[in-house]
């Protein structure tokens, strides 16, 4: 649902109908984000991602029919879709689908802010007749609870960390940032790091590793533009004393946002040692809160 909150936000100002859905049995195929949606816009648009796509074509043809309320829609697999999801042929998955303004308003803040949010839809049926957001404890994962009366979703982010570069320490990097279950997202090079830098939230992360001064300079000058909660380099002292010149000379400001080098200081040098240090001074970081 966060990935798909900025584009949501930007119709309903609009004045621009959108429907949305998402996966009511995330038990039921582990291997898909529990936090994913689609977004569908008039004319079958779509923003965002749910199972895959496996069922965008039945979500599409949904909100076509113009529904004013959310529904729970019953999906049985066919072979094709059970094969996507890893499931078993004529497995049945439960969908909800409503109109973006029929959900609470201050659903769409607490999702661009990358909050964790509850949100409880009442429902008669399969019909969801109102909704409100309930208070969550901070640590709740993502998960949907299902009563007679009502589906209470739980919606929690998931940190992502950019690794930029590569070589044996950014690998290091990714594996250990993987391994506490973020979303690591490694590019070799800056075109599509730039993007991603600058939309980084508090949660996330970006460590650029590497010698090309100006590659990682516009990287670091991206993530500084950004709310990123960790800014961290990597690479030789020289190298990184360049980099320094290099953002002054473009105006950069906040450059004391960077931890360079990145990691908390255990004396790591191999590059396991290094990896496990970034991870643990981003912890550690986020753990304190804003400086």
């Amino acid at each position: 649902m966060y990935a798909i909150a900025v584009s949501v936000a930007a119709c309903l100002r609009g004045g621009t109908r959108v429907d949305v859905a998402w996966n009511l049995d995330p038990g039921l195929t582990p291997q898909f984000d529990p936090n994913d949606a689609v977004a569908i816009t008039p004319g079958g648009g779509r923003l965002g991602g749910l199972l895959g796509g496996a069922f965008d074509s039945r979500l599409i043809e949904a909100a076509a029919a113009k529904p004013t309320t959310g529904k729970v829609i019953d999906v049985e697999c066919t072979a094709i879709e059970a094969s996507m999801l890893g499931v078993e042929p004529g497995a049945l998955l439960r969908l909800m689908l409503a109109p973006a303004d029929t959900l609470p308003s201050e659903l769409w803040d607490h999702l661009l802010e990358r909050d964790r949010i509850g949100l409880a839809c009442h429902r008669t049926d399969n019909t969801i007749d109102t909704s409100e957001l309930i208070a969550i404890d901070d640590a709740a994962s993502p998960s949907v609870v299902i009563s007679d009366t009502a589906i209470e979703t739980i919606f929690s982010p998931r940190t992502t960390l950019l690794v930029m570069g590569g070589g044996p320490m950014a690998e290091a990097v990714v594996h250990a940032g993987e391994f506490v279950g973020w979303n690591v997202v490694s590019m070799p090079g800056p075109e599509a790091a730039v993007g991603l830098a600058a939309t980084l939230s508090p949660i996330d992360g970006v460590v650029v590793v590497g010698h090309d001064v100006e590659a990682t300079g516009r990287v670091l000058q991206a993530a500084l533009g950004s709310r990123a909660g960790y800014i961290g380099s990597l690479g030789p002292e020289s190298v990184r004393s360049a980099r320094d010149d290099w953002l002054a000379y473009r105006g950069a400001t906040e450059t004391g946002r960077i931890a360079s080098p990145a990691g908390l200081p255990i004396g790591a040098k191999a590059p396991r040692e290094v990896g496990i240090a970034v991870i643990a001074d981003m912890i550690a970081r986020h753990a304190r809160g804003p400086a």
